[in-house]
């Protein structure tokens, strides 16, 4: 092109920009960020000086997330949804409107879910299963108990949900009735039996990183009962101390470990599935992989993932609806369908772990960083279910662990940022700023996994013009429209039926082995120059034709 030419163009150019107008930057087009209340030790005035800080940077969200507190500072640490925690939260929404900067909550302390209010009989539930070797023909005694010794603990708290006896013949009889005082009497028919009972037991897993007044056992995400009632402690504290409800709850990655089960899944099985799931408890605790053992254990998957959704994500985001807010989760980790889990709230959110190698020349790279798991595959998950379920904004938990503290520079910041905008996400939230206050002794105060996106930090210097980048851009991407070329369907019974084990859950660290299939095919999609969204079964059910299209 020749000087001139190139001249016209770019004066062509700038008036054509000069005529669009640019769109109104609102808080929620500018970054956000987690922000950690250690020990909820905070007070007005550096609330006020934080606040100030982050406004004038350009943060435009603030998800509070309270955990454990600073060494030597507990007569400072203020107790969970406590009447002075909720009059800080509410000073916090004063200062933060003035700001321009809306403020978020985490939907309890730490991360899962769960808190002191959490009783055992609502906490995090598992199933264990014994089996036994009957002779028929006479009368039998015998004492069903759990003998497993790793599971000793249980003993105390687990009870026996049902006791199955199968015969060689293949009949089939429920004997759990004739359990009393945890001795089963029965007159056995003629032949060998083999019984399996199955008790409900608990996980004993408590809130992890829980701030004071939030320690306690994690709920149990499957049961409407425990889910409804956690909830209950909100609805009191915002009614008691009379403050509003916040723009949007946040719910971390599903980090509940080992609760496989709860104790009306044999119930919902039967209803949801068309049979009973304890007619084939034999195959279904196989460690053979059959054909029916693998549907069987699909069909298990299946409905442990339509009970997270309905009874927790779903239950959580109409709760918030009631108060006025919305949802905003992580669904990776979960048992469930990602693509389902996602969309049953109204902001998904993906996440970022680790540096990314762009093989950008001359970009530095770190030794001290954690193996990456933000491949372009696992961030659309979250970004897919927004599209297709028309949700207008997708957010991200960004650079945790980019690398250490201290060691991050802007510079690896920005291609990882961009990582997220081409993946979808256009609500973007860093990972973290912990709340500091200003007399602490530099550094103040820190979180072990964040790159420490505060005041504190030297790259706090020059974050206000990266700051600006994300804001232009999400401007832009929060008025788009998804038009994406290609639906690619997520093969989830592929999954359930290939992953050996009984329980599986999606998290990051895990999906090159359990979709490498899937992950090959997006990635050669993309690399081919196209984009594409995932669709789940339930969305391809729920689409229509019109027009050809």
């Amino acid at each position: 092109m020749k000087k001139n030419s190139i001249l016209l163009f770019l004066l062509c150019s700038a008036m054509g920009a000069a005529a669009q107008n640019w769109p109104e930057v609102r808080p929620e087009a500018r970054p956000g960020s987690r922000w950690w209340w250690l020990g909820s030790a905070v007070d007005k005035d550096n609330l006020n000086y934080n606040l100030k800080e982050y406004g004038k940077a350009g943060l435009g969200s603030l998800e509070v997330t309270p955990i454990y507190g600073v060494k030597g500072n507990e007569s400072h640490n203020i107790r969970f949804l406590s009447p002075e925690w909720m009059e800080m939260f509410r000073y916090t929404q004063e200062v933060g409107k003035m700001n321009g900067i809306d403020i978020d909550m985490n939907t309890g302390t730490g991360w899962p879910f769960g808190g002191p209010e959490v009783s055992l009989s609502q906490a995090a539930a598992k199933a264990i299963f014994e089996c036994y070797e009957v002779k028929g023909g006479e009368s039998v005694k015998l004492e069903i108990d759990i003998r497993d010794p790793k599971e000793e603990k249980q003993r105390d708290v687990a009870y026996l949900d049902c006791l199955m006896a199968y015969g060689a013949d293949g009949k089939v009889v429920n004997l759990t009735r004739k359990v009393k005082d945890g001795y089963l009497q029965w007159d056995a028919p003629t032949g060998d039996w083999k019984l399996v009972a199955l008790f409900v037991g608990r996980t004993f897993q408590k809130v992890k990183r829980a701030a004071p007044g939030g320690e306690g056992y994690v709920m149990d995400h499957f049961s409407p009962v425990a889910v409804k009632s956690y909830f209950e402690k909100f609805d009191k504290a915002f009614k008691t101390n009379k403050v509003n409800f916040p723009r949007t709850f946040f719910n971390d990655s599903y980090e509940v470990y080992g609760a496989d089960w709860t104790p009306a899944f044999l119930k919902e099985f039967a209803a949801r599935r068309g049979y009973r799931l304890e007619n084939h408890f034999p195959e279904f605790i196989s460690q053979e992989r059959t054909e029916l053992t693998r549907r069987l254990v699909s069909d298990y998957r299946e409905t442990l993932g339509e009970l997270l959704v309905e009874n927790f994500t779903t239950a959580w985001t109409k709760w918030a609806h009631g108060h006025g807010s919305t949802t905003r989760n992580q669904a990776h980790g979960s048992p469930a369908n990602l693509i389902d889990t996602y969309a049953s709230v109204d902001i998904p959110e993906c996440e970022g772990f680790g540096l990314t190698d762009f093989h950008i020349r001359g970009l530095r790279r770190d030794s001290l960083t954690r193996p990456n798991f933000s491949d372009i595959s696992m961030l659309k998950y979250a970004s897919s279910a927004a599209h297709i379920a028309g949700k207008p904004y997708t957010s991200s938990e960004t650079f945790t662990w980019l690398t250490e503290h201290f060691r991050t520079s802007l510079s690896q910041c920005k291609p990882d940022m961009d990582l997220m905008f081409v993946s979808g996400v256009n609500h973007a939230f860093f990972h973290g700023t912990p709340y500091s206050p200003k007399e602490a002794a530099w550094p103040g105060w820190l979180f072990y996994a964040t790159i420490n996106m505060s005041p504190t930090n030297t790259i706090w210097r020059d974050a206000p013009a990266f700051f600006e980048y994300i804001t232009r851009c999400q401007s832009f991407l929060q008025l788009g429209k998804p038009d994406n070329d290609f639906l690619v369907y997520l093969p989830v019974y592929d999954m359930w039926n290939d992953i050996p084990g009984r329980f599986v859950g999606f998290d990051i660290h895990k999906m090159d082995q359990y979709a490498p299939k899937f992950i090959k095919t997006i990635q050669t999609i993309m690399a081919g120059g196209y984009d594409v969204d995932y669709i789940s079964d339930s969305f391809i059910k729920s689409t229509s034709c019109q027009d050809g299209m």
